[in-house]
C-alpha cells in the first residue's frame, strides 16, 4: 500500500510541472498602465492564485501575485482583478474572477480546494460576499413511533437577503431573487435581469470563454487485459500471466471550468473473463479459479496538444466489480490462498490505482479514435480473509472510438 501511495504522489508531482497553455492577454499595473502579452491559462482555481505572464512568446515568464498587479485579462475572455477577502479570521489578497459586470456585478473566487465563493459588487458600492452558511438544528421525528430528536442541517441563505437589500430599487425581480441558487448561472441571470429592468437598452458585460463550453463524448472500446497475480505469502510465486479480450463503453468530459483545458475526466466500464492457474505437477488441472470482471476506471487525463494527433497521460483509480467466481479444486485453492477455508471465495469489489498513456486521432470535429495503454495495481485479489497480501499487476491495451454529444 505504501508503494502505491508513493507511486501516486510521484505522478502527481510530475503532472504539476507540465507545460500550460498561454493565450493572448494583458495585465493592468497598480498605476493603471496596460501591458499586452501572453498569460498562462491554468483554470480558474490557479488563475485566482497567480498570473503567469510573458511579453513575447519566447520571452521569460514572470509570475505576479495578487496585489503586485491590479488586474489581468485574457483577450476577449476571462478577467481577474486583485481584491482582499476574509479568510480564516483574517484577510487575504486574491485574484477574483469577473463573471458579469454591470449595475450589479458578480465575481467569484475558486480556491485550490475547488470550493467556489461568490461576491457581489453593486454599482458605486463595496464588494460583499454572498454566503450560505448552515446551522445544525434539532427537531422531533414525527414519523417515528418513539419520541426522539434528529439533527438537521439547515441552510441560512444569507445571500438572498443581501441581494434583496442591494437590489431593493427593483421590486419586480423580488420573487426571482428569493428562488435564486448560489451558483454562477443563477447569479448571472439575476444580474442581467436587474440590468434590463433598471437600465433598459443596456447590457451587462459577460466574461465568458466561448471556447470553454463543456464537451462530452461517449464511445465504445475493444481491449486486451494482461493480468499477473502475486500471492505475496509463503507459497512460491508460480501463478503464470493470464489474459482476456474485453469490450466496453466510456465517456470523456473535457473543457472543465476550474482547471486548465489540458485536463479532462474519463470513466469507462469494461468487461473481462479471466482464469488463473498455478504451475504445480501435483494437480492434473492447474486452474484454481476463474472470475468475470467489470472494470470501472475513473481517470484524470492531461493532453499535451490540441492537434489532430494528441498524445496524453492519465492517472486515477479503478473499481473492479467481480462476479461469476468459480473454484476448480479445493486442495489447490487452499494451497494458493493459505487460508484453508474453501468457502471463503472472493470479494465482490476490488480497488486499484491506474496510470496510462495514449493518443487520440480526430477523424472529424465530432469523432475521434483513441489508442491507450494502462497499468493498474489492484489490491487484495481475494479480499476475504484477514492478513491477505495478494495483489494484481494488470496491463490494458485498448482501442476505442468516441463521438461528441455536446
Amino acid at each position: 500500500m505504501k508503494r502505491a501511495v508513493l507511486f501516486v504522489l510521484v505522478l502527481l508531482s510530475l503532472t504539476s510541472t507540465l507545460p500550460g497553455q498561454f493565450k493572448p492577454g494583458y495585465i493592468i499595473g497598480n498605476n493603471n498602465d496596460t501591458t499586452y502579452g501572453y498569460i498562462k491559462y491554468e483554470g480558474s482555481a490557479l488563475n485566482c492564485d497567480h498570473c503567469r505572464f510573458m511579453s513575447m512568446p519566447d520571452s521569460s515568464e514572470h509570475v505576479y501575485s495578487p496585489g503586485e498587479i491590479k488586474a489581468f485579462r485574457f483577450q476577449g475572455s476571462k478577467y481577474f482583478m486583485t481584491a482582499t477577502i476574509k479568510e480564516n479570521d483574517g484577510s487575504k489578497k486574491v485574484f477574483l474572477e469577473w463573471m458579469v459586470k454591470g449595475r450589479a456585478s458578480i465575481l467569484s473566487y475558486n480556491s485550490l480546494n475547488m470550493k467556489t465563493r461568490f461576491f457581489f459588487l453593486p454599482e458605486n458600492d463595496t464588494l460583499t460576499e454572498l454566503v450560505n452558511t448552515t446551522k445544525t438544528i434539532m427537531r422531533k421525528d414525527e414519523k417515528s413511533t418513539h419520541t426522539q430528536d434528529i439533527l438537521y442541517e439547515h441552510s441560512q441563505n444569507e445571500y438572498i437577503g443581501t441581494l434583496l437589500y442591494y437590489l431593493r430599487d427593483c421590486p419586480s425581480i423580488t420573487n426571482n431573487i428569493q428562488t435564486t441558487a448560489l451558483s454562477s448561472g443563477s447569479l448571472i441571470k439575476i444580474a442581467k435581469k436587474y440590468q434590463e429592468k433598471t437600465c433598459p437598452g443596456t447590457e451587462c458585460e459577460l466574461f465568458e470563454d466561448k471556447d470553454r463550453s463543456l464537451r462530452v463524448e461517449a464511445g465504445a472500446s475493444l481491449s486486451y487485459m494482461f493480468s499477473q497475480l502475486r500471492l505475496n505469502n509463503d507459497v512460491l510465486e508460480k501463478v503464470p500471466l493470464t489474459g482476456s479480450v474485453g469490450f466496453g463503453i466510456g465517456v470523456n468530459i473535457s473543457n472543465l471550468p476550474l482547471v486548465s483545458p489540458k485536463f479532462s475526466f474519463s470513466a469507462r466500464m469494461d468487461y473481462y473473463s479471466l482464469t488463473y492457474s498455478y504451475d504445480i505437477s501435483t494437480y492434473s488441472d492447474n486452474r484454481f479459479c476463474s472470475v468475470k470482471y467489470l472494470r470501472i476506471p475513473w481517470q484524470i487525463n492531461y493532453t499535451f496538444s490540441y492537434k489532430k494527433f494528441s498524445p496524453y497521460i492519465a492517472l486515477g483509480v479503478s473499481t473492479n466489480m467481480r462476479f461469476g467466481y468459480k473454484e476448480y479444486d479445493k486442495g489447490l485453492v487452499n494451497l494458493v490462498t493459505e487460508h484453508y477455508s474453501y468457502n471463503e471465495g472472493m470479494s465482490d469489489f476490488q480497488i486499484g490505482l491506474d496510470a496510462g498513456l495514449g493518443f487520440r486521432y480526430s477523424i472529424s470535429t465530432k469523432t475521434a479514435i483513441n489508442i491507450r495503454c494502462d497499468y493498474a495495481h489492484a489490491f487484495n485479489f481475494f479480499g476475504t480473509y484477514t492478513g491477505e497480501q495478494s495483489y494484481n499487476n494488470n496491463i490494458f491495451i485498448e482501442g476505442s472510438i468516441y463521438y461528441r454529444l455536446k
